[in-house]
């Protein structure tokens, strides 16, 4: 009976250390896990979100398969008119009638070798995408048209990307709010916090992208280059006559330089030449005297050792 006793007790105890020791994790594991709820939330808000901006049509990423086609197209137009400031005020009164504005202004004047002037007018109007050919065809009525080019660049990837992004950032701002009614802990609401900042910034910039690629589909910006036919003529004069004007323009340029540099230092000529001119003079009279007295000396003592004898 002794050694069934022995037995007994020796299974006993390692039976009841196991128990006591279970209990007390038992105890302290809804500490632990209430400071780590927050990584557990927010790391499960971010594996729901991580797959969604990137999905592909038809996948459940927030578009679908069929998405409407997105163009954004401008236009460069080279006009020749008779007045240049008359055009440009037709040019403000046609934006107004398409519904839209002018962007940009630019008029210089140019003076040719004959003392001409000629103006010429750089303007970007801004107008509906959708009117953008019936204003190109207004503007056949201005003047001459010499070149014309038309752009357009899809962006329709970039605006469903875009919209897809968006949409699932606000499912996750939406679901971390919810979070944070439910946060137990200041450890866990602060975490809940930070990444809701951080959606809210990031959907913010998103939002922006958004309302610029929306703007370059819904306007067409016209960039038109006004010019006289006089400007035409002297850009293009080709041949014996244009390197012609360009060897008198350069000769008259030449002209004025060398006048120039002449004007600038004829003073310090004057003054050099009212201070040396004297200088000179008095130097060549400073030489002729020796040569006169030279002989005279000369005479003296050839003289002189007669008288002694």
């Amino acid at each position: 009976m002794s050694t069934l006793r022995r037995i007994g007790i020796a299974a006993v105890v390692p039976l009841l250390l196991v128990v006591g020791g279970c209990s007390a994790v038992g105890a302290s594991q809804p500490a632990a896990g209430t400071a780590e709820q927050a990584n557990g939330r927010a790391a499960d808000v971010t594996a729901e979100d991580s797959s969604v901006p990137q999905a592909k049509p038809g996948e459940g990423g927030g578009y679908s398969g069929t998405v409407q086609v997105q163009v954004a197209r401008t236009a460069s137009v080279g006009l020749t008119v008779s007045d240049v400031e008359a055009a440009a005020t037709k040019l403000r009164a046609l934006a107004m009638a398409m519904g839209g504005v002018v962007t940009t202004e630019n008029l210089v004047s140019r003076v040719d070798a004959k003392g001409i002037s000629t103006p010429t007018s750089t303007m970007v109007i801004s107008v509906p995408s959708d009117r953008l050919d019936s204003t190109l065809e207004q503007l056949k009525s201005m003047g001459t048209i010499t070149s014309r080019v038309i752009s357009s660049d899809d962006v329709t990837t970039q605006v469903a990307d875009v919209a897809s992004r968006v949409k699932a950032l606000e499912g996750s701002i939406a679901r971390l709010n919810e979070l944070s009614k439910k946060a137990g802990s200041i450890t866990e609401l602060t975490q809940l916090e930070a990444e809701l900042s951080s959606r809210i910034e990031e959907r913010d910039s998103l939002l922006a992208q958004q309302k610029a690629l929306a703007g370059r589909v819904a306007q067409s910006p016209i960039t038109i280059s006004l010019q006289t036919p006089e400007a035409v003529v002297e850009a293009e004069t080709p041949g014996f006559l244009a390197g012609l004007a360009a060897g008198w323009n350069a000769l008259v340029t030449s002209s004025r330089v060398l006048l120039t540099i002449v004007g600038a230092v004829l003073p310090f000529l004057v003054l050099v030449a009212a201070i040396g001119i004297p200088v000179v003079i008095w130097r060549r009279r400073a030489r002729r005297v020796p040569a006169t007295v030279e002989p005279v000396a000369k005479a003296s003592a050839s003289t002189s050792p007669e008288t002694g004898e």
